[in-house]
């Protein structure tokens, strides 16, 4: 399983095995599922787009045979790329690379027994002016996962698990043209290529049975491919951070073992040809590690500004927010008082004038043993060196799947989820945009 430590998410689009086993889970129980509507999105079948390149480009690169080719081209052929979401999908995850570039993931609960569901990819260019969309029906395949490359590209890798089928992966580009994802050998970053947010190996090979790399990984849109960044550190990715002057952060977090434990980060300039590892000593205390630091969720602002959740989460339940830890130079964290002894949390983000915004979900602190368990929330703003949480009145109401309400910082952009098919964003935390995905 995979956390967004940006926002304490657990989700399926950046590696997550909690998240890929969700298709499989609404086969089951989907029969429990109301308010299901019609699929009304206009529908035609193969790849508008489809590039399926021969051979091999590199003499050092395996070449990708035929099989898989032929495999891929079968899979795309089943397949079905719409005109537009239609009223009964409901968004799961959206990220955002730059303030233009996003890709978003879909669910169909479908209506059983004739019609099981399955996922959609979505990706765009133009903030959702214009879009490619994918739908992958949960006959064909019941894991999809996916990660944006840049510049509105987005790989996909879609397995079947009864019987136990592996597709290729792909990319697909936001006017539809689709190529098979090729695995680079490791390389400096080139100027052209775009940082990717996650080790891509934690979707691409799950179970480990190859050679992964540690630190970041990098792709080439045009030419399909990936390839791990030589001497780059392990670490969740910060880029495109306000008032960071272009530096890209990786945060490998809380480390025990090093000394009484130390938060761990590492930063570099654009070119990440040399990396400077920092440990920050945390005065954690007597206090049980697996109850208030069960999970990190952190967020990166301007100058030297970071803040930690020492969170919690029991299994479908609300993410608890236990203590909250702020540094303004990068040296010492400090404590912040909450007005709460715990508070069901849905992520944060620096604002560009270093104020802290957090989620709070709200509804019932209880078990969520139904199939979607929707849940609203609300913001906090905490003032820049200040110790007091006040409510912002004029933000956007937060409401969405109780994994996945809240807020977090994606591609310059602090994105709000604000409903089950639309979200928010804002640049400087005070102004919002609403947004329909797909």
């Amino acid at each position: 399983m995979r956390t967004n430590d940006a926002t304490g998410t657990r989700w399926r689009s950046y590696g997550g095995a909690w998240h890929s086993l969700w298709p499989a889970m609404v086969v089951v129980l989907a029969a429990a599922v109301s308010g299901c509507s019609g699929g009304d999105a206009p529908e035609r079948s193969g790849a508008p787009g489809l590039s399926l390149p021969t051979g091999q480009s590199s003499a050092s690169d395996k070449p990708m045979s035929q099989h898989r080719l032929d495999k891929l081209a079968d899979f795309l052929e089943e397949a079905r790329f719409l005109d537009r979401v239609g009223a009964r999908f409901e968004l799961r995850d959206v990220q955002y690379t730059s303030s233009t570039d996003a890709f978003a993931e879909f669910l169909d609960f479908g209506t059983p027994p004739d019609d099981s569901g399955g996922s959609l990819i979505a990706t765009t260019q133009d903030n959702w002016a214009h879009a490619s969309r994918i739908f992958i029906s949960w006959d064909l395949a019941d894991l999809v996962d996916s990660f944006p490359l840049g510049e509105g590209a987005v790989a996909i890798k879609a397995q079947d698990q009864f019987p136990r089928k592996s597709y290729p992966a792909f990319v697909l580009y936001p006017d539809g043209e689709v190529k098979p994802l090729r695995v680079r050998e490791q390389r400096p970053l080139e100027a052209d290529s775009h940082i990717l947010q996650i080790n891509p190996m934690s979707v691409l090979d799950p179970m480990g049975t190859h050679e992964v790399s540690a630190g970041q990984w990098a792709s080439d849109v045009a030419a399909g491919e990936i390839f791990p960044i030589a001497g780059s550190p392990a670490g969740d990715v910060w880029q495109d951070v306000p008032g960071r002057e272009g530096e890209v952060m990786t945060v490998a977090g809380y480390r025990r073992g090093v000394g009484d434990g130390v938060w761990r980060f590492e930063t570099s300039p654009d070119s990440v040809d040399a990396w400077r590892r920092t440990d920050v000593t945390l005065p954690l205390g007597p206090k049980p590690i697996w109850r208030y630091a069960d999970v990190s969720p952190h967020a990166v602002g301007p100058g030297h500004l970071q803040a930690i959740a020492m969170a919690h989460a029991w299994e479908d339940m609300p993410r608890y927010l236990w203590e909250l830890w702020r540094t303004n130079d990068e040296k010492t964290f400090s404590r912040v008082p909450l007005p709460w002894e715990r508070m069901p949390f849905g992520g944060m983000a620096f604002a560009p004038d270093g104020a802290l915004l957090l989620a709070e979900v709200m509804g019932p602190d209880t078990y969520c043993d139904a199939l979607v368990c929707n849940r609203a929330g609300r913001i906090w703003r905490l003032a820049p060196g200040g110790t007091e949480l006040k409510l912002l009145s004029d933000a956007p109401r937060l409401f969405g799947p109780f994994y996945a309400v809240g807020i977090h910082f994606s591609g310059g952009l602090i994105v709000a989820r604000t409903g089950l098919r639309t979200i928010a964003l804002s640049e400087d935390g005070s102004t919002w945009t609403k947004v329909t995905p797909g």
